[in-house]
């Protein structure tokens, strides 16, 4: 009688799932993200299973244990996909992540500094390290992975160009004009950096950590929010906007927009109304009287 012959365990179906049908064909930075994934964030206990042997309930069993909701969301994404692809190559016999809890967060919406706080948030910066890539995240409004992504060729000194090496879609792929003070901090930077390849050579999980120190009340990623936010304050188009930051659908760009403009509105009542007390009853007279 043969033995029946054990199949691989999760473990060891991730590691070929990612290597072959992940690593060539994501960017970097996501690669990263699903490696980071995979060796923190699902436990060793599950890697361990085999899988002929899974289980919807292990599987819920496992994700109810991570604490965040998003990361436990990325650990879902994780699995349905390597785990869809088991079950299309035979390796499981039912696609057990359909009968898996589907798991439910709400991102968290960013929010831009105001100018006080940009100032602030500068001058707590100071002379450190860091302080040219911050700068260059407020005055492009580039994605946290675009600037660490950034290249020395991708910057044309002579002709004051930028080259972005988007990290979404093909609309993230760009050029940007130089202005003044990016051509400025980047000359700063080559000067005291020491990496000939990259501009900014530093980790991105480095960078967020150091941004909180300075930054509590926000995410890194507000700093891409805060330049669409400056660039609606200066009256800057949104088509104009949406090329800048790489946005695929300008509805994204509108939304940011929108709030500006909602906050822009409170302002100018609340300084009309304390430079005239009549403000808001002769606005509802003027109004009514309107055909």
């Amino acid at each position: 009688m043969k033995k029946k012959k054990q199949s691989m365990t999760l473990g060891e179906w991730l590691s070929e799932w990612y290597s072959v049908y992940k690593l060539p064909t994501v960017s970097k930075s996501t690669a990263e993200n699903i490696e980071r994934v995979i060796r923190l964030h699902l436990p060793q206990w599950l890697k361990g299973q085999r899988l002929d042997e899974l289980r919807a309930f292990t599987i819920d069993k496992a994700l109810s244990g991570i604490p965040s909701t998003r990361m436990r969301k990325y650990a879902f994404h994780v699995l349905n996909n390597s785990l869809g692809k088991a079950f299309c190559l035979d390796y499981i016999e039912t696609d057990v992540m359909k009968k898996a809890e589907p798991i439910k967060h709400r991102s968290k919406v960013g929010e831009a500094l105001t100018v006080a706080e940009q100032r602030v948030f500068l001058r707590n910066v100071g002379n450190h390290y860091m302080r040219n890539l911050f700068e260059f995240y407020l005055y492009t409004g580039v994605r946290r992975c675009e600037a660490l992504a950034l290249r020395w060729c991708d910057v044309d000194f002579e002709s004051e160009t930028i080259f972005i090496r988007g990290t979404k879609t093909l609309s993230s792929f760009r050029h940007l004009d130089m202005l003044p003070h990016v051509r400025e901090l980047l000359e700063r930077q080559r000067a005291q950096s020491l990496n000939v390849e990259l501009v900014f050579p530093y980790k991105p999980c480095m960078v967020s950590r150091v941004f909180k120190q300075f930054c509590p009340a926000h995410k890194l990623h507000d700093l891409r929010h805060t330049f669409v936010t400056r660039c609606a304050e200066c009256g800057v188009n949104v088509n104009v906007c949406q090329s800048l930051v790489g946005h695929s659908d300008v509805k994204v760009t509108l939304g940011i927009y929108t709030h500006t403009s909602t906050q822009f509105r409170v302002l100018f009542w609340r300084r009309e109304r304390d430079l005239n007390p009549r403000y808001p009853c002769e606005v509802h007279t003027i109004s009514s009287r309107a055909p």
